[in-house]
This record gives structure tokens, sequence and C-alpha cells, in this order.
């Protein structure tokens, strides 16, 4: 709950940094006077217009793909009584992942945007632990497990620009998202085979470098962090509901941004 706080205060912050830079210069420009403004908004609109009001007005919008790396932590759950706690779940594999988003830049720091990612990876285990009141490791079992877990995730995200973008400069940026994602996971064991197909509420932060390669394009690698904490698994071998299960996945893509 308190990673899903941080996330929304995140956005809020980064929301209206980017409503204030966005006010700031046309209320700036209402100071001037007329020839001063009509002067200004003679300036070629592509690129040299009165500071980012022009580059609003135009639309700001792009695209980007990108693709890269996907670790998932344990997809587990933990359940608890009054003197046991009991985690388990599969261990999965390091995989691969891709996307695509389409945003808007609204002025020189701020933009939105939705992304929707593909992420594939292989099972290769089952684990059992318990640990008693204290936190100490009372049992621990690892059997083989086979399969995989594939997760479909739509997200809008809010990101801010920490400095002026320049042609060959890199320069870092962060943000963070909500959304769903929607897993499609089916693996087994020697004794059991489990299941999900199941939606659930998710929140990432992402942290980049962008590097303008040239006007309205950039190159950039980021690294984002995904979860999700209400997959519902099933062992359909038993037909037994096991609850709920968390999701966590560590991203680094690589990727290009076109804008227009």
């Amino acid at each position: 709950m308190s990673g899903r706080l941080f996330v929304g205060f995140a956005l809020w912050s980064c929301c209206a940094a980017s409503a204030f830079a966005q006010i700031e210069t046309p209320m700036e420009n209402l100071r001037q006077s007329p020839s001063e403004f009509a002067q200004a908004g003679s300036v070629n609109s592509n690129s040299e217009c009165w500071s980012n009001f022009c580059e609003t007005d135009s639309g700001g919008h792009y695209l980007g793909a990108f693709a890269g790396f996907a670790d998932i932590d344990n997809f587990e759950r933990t359940t608890r009584t009054a003197s046991t706690k009991r985690i388990d779940g599969a261990k999965l594999k390091d995989g691969g992942s891709a996307g695509a988003a389409v945003g808007r830049r609204w002025n020189s720091n701020g933009r939105t945007e939705f992304e929707f990612t593909f992420r594939d990876n292989s099972v290769s285990s089952w684990f059992e632990q318990q640990f008693n009141s204290t936190g100490t490791l009372t049992s621990n079992s690892v059997i083989p497990a086979f399969g995989t877990v594939q997760t479909y995730s739509g997200m809008v995200n809010v990101l801010f620009d920490l400095s002026e973008q320049s042609i060959g400069t890199p320069s870092l940026y962060l943000g963070g998202g909500l959304g769903s994602i929607y897993v499609d996971a089916n693996f087994f064991t020697a004794l059991n085979t489990y299941e999900s197909n199941n939606t659930s509420f998710a929140y990432q932060f992402i942290a980049g470098i962008a590097y303008p390669i040239r006007d309205r394009i950039d190159l950039f690698t980021e690294y984002r962090y995904l979860g999700a904490d209400y997959i519902s698994v099933e062992n359909t071998t038993t037909a037994q509901l096991l609850g709920d299960f968390a999701y966590d996945a560590h991203n680094i893509f690589f990727g290009i941004r076109l804008g227009r």
C-alpha cells in the first residue's frame, strides 16, 4: 500500500510541475507589449518559437518502441498464522520484453504517455518456505517446474525531464505510471499443474536517459520497476484457488522515440 501511495504522490508532483511550467510561459507573454507579442508569435514554430508554449500548441506528440530484459522476482504468495509465515510460488528465469508507447510532450520538461508492454519468462522451479514466529527459516523445499508466465501491461505514465534536451547531450528523466496487467501463466511440477488468467492493478517507477541524435529523434535506455499484488493462481490438479500472488518485474529497456 505504501508503494502505491508513493507512486500517487510522485504522479501528482510531476503533473503539478508540468502544469506550472505550461502556464508560466503564456502568462509572461501576456505582459509583453503588443509589438513584442506579435514579434514572438512570428518566430519559426518548429524550434525557435517563444519558450515552450509554441511546441505545446503544435502538438508535441511522439511514438516510442523499446525492447530489453525482464528479471522477475519470485511469482509468490505469503500466508500467515499466529506462529508461522509461509511463502510459496514459482521461481522464474530472466526473460525478454518489448513494448510501444504513444505520448505527448506538454512542455520542455513534462510529458504523458500510454504504454503497452509484453513480458515472457520461463518457470524454473516451485518452492515452499516456512518461517517461525521469530523469522527463522524452518523448512525449505524446491522442486523442478516447467512452463511460462507471460504478461501484458497497459500503463498511463507521467514523466519529467530533469534538464533541457539538446542534440548530442544525454538527459535524465524520472516518472511513474498506473494501469493494469494481464497474466497468462501455465506451469507444472511432477505433482501439480498451475494456471493463471487474471487481470490486476499495476504500478511502476521509471528512470531513464534520453540521447537526442537529431531534432525530435531520441535514443533512450531506462529502468522500469513494475509491481502487481493481486494475481489469482489456481492449482488445476486439485481445483484449488491459491489466492493472490505478487508479481514484481525489473526491466532494462533500449528504445527509440520519434516526435513531430
